[in-house]
């Protein structure tokens, strides 16, 4: 069996605060169902075969200079989100490494370290701490976090009363407000209604107009185009387009059959 790195992800002194590297980054996941083994089998130490495991990352090298914005944009299941995971340090590499600058916070799963007996704001104290903030950093921050969730008295409540869009609102609002050097977004800009997603647009464009660095996954072509200036583009693990984001949407569309106003048959040439 492979060994993983399980030291593949670190913050470097060496890299500017925001630069992203990675370095040959491979990782796959086995997609065989477990299932009980028969007397035979298990006599054997031989297990049926089943389908190979997927390669959600297949030697994926990428350097992201501080402050860039960049959207990753690939069929379902090109490797997107899994990059993210890899980036944020939640997935672990089986070869290759992963490293960034200053501080990282990654907005993928909101709200997965939240106790659901603690109330709305119990819960902006305890993901602060998570954060290495101490007490007066987080004191500081709290009353802007509740205004901007826009959960009223439901932040005095436990988490586990809310609806799965506040329960998201709480987690963006405590991210939001977090000092980022990097900044690691997948899909949650498409919570609550309108207004907020446009409030939760403006607040990341105002931390990426302050110098942070921010990597997008999103279907919404329409917010990559608007928001990023960089756009990778992933297929089946690998890098098949890196460059400008209108040429990446470009290609992007071409890949998805889109018809285009360059290529209105909506294929590749």
């Amino acid at each position: 069996m492979r060994e993983r790195l399980e030291d593949s992800m670190s913050a470097r002194t060496d890299l500017a605060p925001g630069e992203i590297v990675l370095d040959h980054a491979s990782r796959a996941f086995s997609v065989r169902a477990d299932r009980g083994g028969t007397l035979k089998e298990l006599l054997l130490g031989k297990r049926a075969g089943g389908p190979a495991p997927i390669q959600a990352l297949a030697d994926v090298t990428l350097h992201i200079p501080a402050g860039q914005t960049v959207g990753i944009v690939g069929r379902n299941g090109a490797g997107k989100s899994s990059t993210l995971k890899v980036l944020a340090g939640i997935v672990p590499l089986d070869s290759g490494s992963v490293a960034y600058g200053g501080q990282l916070v990654s907005l993928l799963e909101l709200g997965a370290g939240f106790g659901r007996d603690f109330s709305g704001r119990e819960n902006i104290l305890l993901g602060g701490a998570l954060h290495g903030l101490d007490k007066a950093q987080i004191e500081a921050k709290l009353e802007d976090i509740i205004a901007f969730s826009e959960l009223g008295d439901f932040i005095e409540v436990p988490v586990k009363t809310y609806s799965s869009g506040m329960y998201v609102r709480l987690g963006f609002a405590i991210a939001a407000h977090l000092d980022a050097d990097v900044l690691l977004i997948d899909e949650v800009l498409a919570v609550g209604d309108e207004a907020f997603q446009r409030k939760c647009e403006a607040r990341i464009a105002a931390q990426v107009d302050a110098g942070a660095t921010l990597v997008l996954v999103s279907h919404d072509a329409a917010l990559v185009e608007r928001t990023c200036e960089r756009v990778v583009v992933l297929d089946g693990g690998h890098v098949v387009f890196d460059g400008s984001a209108r040429e990446g949407m470009e290609y992007y569309h071409l890949q998805m059959g889109t018809p285009t106003a360059d290529h209105p048959q909506g294929t590749i040439a």
